[in-house]
This record gives C-alpha cells, structure tokens and sequence, in this order.
C-alpha cells in the first residue's frame, strides 16, 4: 500500500489522464455519452473473455476498468517499438470491421504453459516462441472473443459473430501500416490483468474509429428503449 500522498497523486494523475481523453474523443467526432458507452461495453464484454480465459487456464483472472483512448495510426506506431502477439478477429455477422488485441511475448507462453497442464514456467515457457504457442493462443483467443462477441450482441441488440482469429508474432508497427492502410483513427482500450502471481500485465485492444462508434450509438439506442 503506498501512502496517502502517493494514492491521491495516482489519482489526481487519473482523473488528468481521462480528462485529457474525453477532449480528445471530443475533437474526433466522438461524444463523451459514446466515449462512457464504448468503456461501459468493453467492460462488460472483456469480463466475459476473461471468465473464458481463466477456466480455461484453471486461473483466476482480475482486470482493471478498460482506460479508452482515441489514437491515430502514428501515435499506435510510436508506441509499440517492440515486438508483440497480435491477435485480430473480423466480425462476420452482426458488425462490420475488426478487433486486435495486443500481447506481450512472455504472457503468451506463461498462458501456453498452462494450457498444456504445466504450472505457467514449465518447458512451454522456457521455450522460444513458436507455432504451437500461436495455435495455442489463438485457441485461447478464439474462446475469449466468442464470449466477448455473445455478450456484445445482447448489449447492442444484434447477433453478433467473429471469424477464427489470426494470430501472429510481429512488430505492432508495420502490422498496422500494413494490414490497416484505409484506417487511420483508432478506439483503443487499455486495461490491466492479473492473474495470481503468474501474470501482471497491460493488454490493449484496438477497434477502428467507426466500428466503435457504430457500437457505441447502438449500445446507447437500446439503453434509450429500456
């Protein structure tokens, strides 16, 4: 526990932070009432995908309130020099456009590790990462997603579905120049796990612009009809 003094500077640095959001949602186009809806839906749905997770990984998983930013391709780009697990799920029914979540190489094998009955730094982890731990992920993922995207269709009042996720090792930079060249703007979400001991990590995953704004209006006609 820090002290008083610390907590009330996280908290003032907080409250900055997500001021500093909300104006720049605000410019782009995007209301405050659809800046609280996007991180209402994303806490709600991310709940879901780690109650997958975590029995799949026989782990208990706690996550913090999702932070949701507005970002452009340049500022994504700056902020992820290095290397990571990308994983991207297209909407096939229900949405149009995609999700992509970002992973950090050393969570991927600890999940692997586990998913393969060890205790998290077992063989899996020791290894360097490879296919198997992709295909393993990408299973992990595939679960996640499915609960994400059932708990979204009953919030927006679709059927919502995701195709097979498409997981690779990559440098986030050219993966988003490359794969993304019509988008420009990004809804990012941001949020901490942990899971016991074995992981204490940040997880973000990027929706472009007018996917999360189509999702935040829909979510917020269906709570005007309740």
């Amino acid at each position: 526990m820090g002290s008083e003094k610390e907590q009330e500077d996280a908290g003032n640095m907080d409250k900055a932070a997500l001021e500093a959001a909300r104006k720049k949602a605000e410019q782009a186009g995007f209301s405050d009432m659809e800046l609280s809806a996007i991180g209402e839906v994303a806490n709600i749905t991310l709940g879901n995908a780690m109650t997958a997770l975590s029995m799949l990984l026989h782990n208990d998983i706690d996550i913090s309130t999702p932070f949701v930013e507005i970002k452009n391709k340049g500022e994504i780009v700056a902020e992820h020099p290095t290397k990571s697990v990308i994983t991207r799920v297209d909407y096939v029914k229900g949405l149009d456009g995609y999700s992509v979540l970002f992973l950090k190489e050393d969570d991927v094998k600890i999940m692997t590790d586990l998913m393969m009955g060890s205790d998290g730094h077992g063989m899996f982890y020791e290894q360097d990462l490879s296919e198997l731990h992709l295909s393993a992920v990408s299973e992990s993922m595939n679960q996640m997603m499915g609960s994400a995207a059932t708990a979204m269709g009953m919030m927006i009042n679709k059927l919502v579905d995701i195709s097979t996720p498409n997981t690779a090792l990559t440098d986030p930079g050219n993966y988003i120049n490359d794969a993304f060249p019509e988008d420009d703007r990004f809804v990012q979400i941001t949020f901490d796990l942990k899971m016991g001991e074995l992981i204490r990590t940040q997880m973000m995953q990027l929706y472009p612009f007018c996917l999360a704004k189509a999702i935040a209006d829909l979510f917020i006609v269906k709570k005007s009809q309740e």
